[in-house]
């Protein structure tokens, strides 16, 4: 495994991230060469929880440190071209941050994380009232994590003006997360099934309410950017879509339709997002977000069975579960990769190993990785 990340001088960073990004190049260059230019993908990340450890960091300094959160991204990019043989495109960009779920911040979510990055909830009051008023319109300076976020990113804009000479773009998220998401979270799972028997009126003006907060984020966010027009696109991350969590009969008579306001509000939905299993909703998805072109499909799906469901129009980005990758032997991972070898041959596949965490060691991680890949490429190619 590569360290040199880890000690490259902090003035030296840009020329080194340049320097490997040119080599990534070729190396994909090198790749189109032997298996074609049409050859299925395959990339990978660190799972954000697996970070700290190796860089000996406490999470929430990255999280609040804007000097040293852009450091450290182009540290962990450094790391990845280094050591990762995928596919991946790394360039000169940093995100402000202040972690995954701060978008629920803005409805009175308190969260803080542990020290390698694990997020923590606190009990939100929707869990013991289901009272609409216990979420107050929120404020897009003041409410919730915000102060710090705008804080950190106009820090960050600055660095990469004086530090970096303006060679980096700086990101400042947008709200992604879906309507079902937030409720079943701050409401906690048991009531929101409740709530679908005995008190669905209230759940469907919460998940409008959630709805509609999107939509005046994505405008305040237009406004604080300097931009004239929302994002052309925009995605929903909704893990809760997930069969037998929710069944097809609740994701029709609750969900549907606040992803339709969703599209009708802030533009056509070409990326969604769920961990779990979504084979019975599939195409009732599709159908509430039609421009989705390229459908990501976690490795709890049979992507065999969706293959025969889904139009052949729609792409697959196929992820494959982490302890698959970290702990299955080839003869676990290789039925797993020609199933989709075969969806290859008629329908455009991307592929991920997703969230790599250490298991035994880091070195033990991306050597696992990397076979995984090697493998993948092998399998991809024969067919």
């Amino acid at each position: 495994m590569n360290l040199d990340a880890l000690t490259i001088p902090q003035h030296a960073l840009l020329a080194a991230l340049r320097e490997r990004i040119a080599r990534r190049a070729q190396a994909s260059a090198d790749r189109d060469a032997r298996y074609g230019p049409n050859r299925v993908r395959v990339t990978s990340y660190m799972e954000n929880i697996g970070w700290p450890e190796l860089f000996g960091f406490d999470m929430n300094r990255f999280l609040t440190d804007a000097d040293f959160a852009v450091e450290q991204q182009l540290r962990q990019k450094i790391f990845w071209a280094d050591n990762s043989a995928d596919d991946s495109v790394i360039d000169l960009s940093v995100f402000a941050t202040t972690g995954m779920y701060y978008d629920m911040t803005l409805f009175g979510q308190h969260i803080h994380h542990t020290s390698d990055g694990v997020p923590v909830f606190d009990p939100h009051p929707l869990a013991d009232c289901p009272d609409l008023g216990l979420i107050q319109p929120f404020d897009f300076y003041t409410t919730g994590d915000m102060p710090g976020l705008i804080a950190l990113y106009r820090r960050m804009l600055a660095i990469a003006a004086d530090d970096y000479g303006g060679a980096l773009t700086v990101a400042f998220p947008s709200f992604h997360r879906g309507p079902l998401d937030v409720y079943v979270q701050m409401r906690g799972f048991d009531n929101f099934i409740a709530d679908t028997v005995e008190r669905p009126a209230t759940l469907r003006a919460f998940l409008d309410l959630f709805s509609a907060a999107r939509l005046r984020f994505a405008l305040e966010r237009m406004r604080f950017l300097g931009e004239t027009a929302l994002p052309p696109t925009t995605f929903v991350a909704d893990d809760w879509v997930n069969i037998p969590f929710i069944s097809p009969r609740l994701f029709h008579e609750f969900v549907v339709p606040v992803y339709r306001q969703i599209t009708a509000n802030e533009g056509v939905v070409t990326g969604f997002h769920t961990c779990g299993n979504f084979e019975r909703v599939v195409n009732e998805l599709l159908a509430a977000f039609p421009a989705i072109q390229r459908l990501e499909i976690s490795g709890w799906n049979d992507v065999t069975r969706l293959d025969a469901i889904v139009s052949p129009h729609v792409g697959f980005d196929l992820n494959v579960i982490n302890t698959l990758v970290l702990a299955g032997s080839a003869e676990d991972q290789r039925p797993v990769l020609e199933k989709m070898a075969v969806v290859s041959q008629h329908r455009r596949v991307q592929l991920c190993a997703q969230a790599m965490v250490k298991m035994t060691s880091y070195d033990d991680t991306i050597t696992r990785m990397n076979s995984f890949m090697a493998l993948a490429r092998t399998i991809f190619a024969a067919i």
